[in-house]
């Protein structure tokens, strides 16, 4: 499997399936060859690391490696984006496909991604300092996830479907 330079809009893979020990975090897998059964999560890369990290969206779709990037980016977003580290650095997460036509403002909603910084609302790509008690109230604090507290974040979330799924049966 060929992987990809990271690149704003390109599809990467979160393994699902990796040790998540808080010193997993700082584990080099440059020399790992990942399978395409997986299971895996997807995500996108929306602003390359700043200041706040990498800016990514993570989708619905979790499994194997698709053949086209669309069964991922048609699944929809699992949460609202997030900013991660070492993730790409350490290899541990890998670049599959890229999307040449990709417009942060229009594929991921760049304008109303948010967080809350301090005293500070960041709110795509600019800093607001003076906002309202209901803006504060929209947005989550920043928090930077490194690998496998992000990994741990989408394996709860995945539960939380399965538990609702299973709950609509009885």
């Amino acid at each position: 499997m060929k992987y990809l330079e990271a690149k704003e809009g390109s599809i990467f893979f979160i393994p699902l399936f990796l040790p998540n020990g808080i010193k997993e975090n700082l584990k080099g897998y440059g020399r790992y060859k990942f399978e395409e059964k997986g299971p895996y999560a997807f995500g996108r890369l929306i602003e390359d690391g700043k200041s706040l990290g990498h800016l990514i969206e993570i989708f619905n779709y979790v499994g194997a490696i698709p053949n086209e990037y669309s069964v991922i980016i048609d699944s929809g977003r699992m949460f609202a984006p997030v900013h991660t580290t070492m993730g790409f650095q350490k290899k541990r997460y890998r670049f599959i496909f890229e999307s040449m036509a990709y417009d942060k403002e229009i594929d991921s909603n760049y304008k109303e991604i948010g967080f809350r910084l301090a005293n500070e609302i960041w709110k795509g790509g600019n800093v607001i300092k003076n906002y309202s008690k209901e803006d504060w109230k929209k947005y989550d604090d920043s928090i930077l996830y490194p690998p496998t507290q992000l990994e741990n974040k989408i394996r709860e979330h995945i539960d939380m479907k399965v538990d609702l799924k299973e709950s609509e049966i009885m």
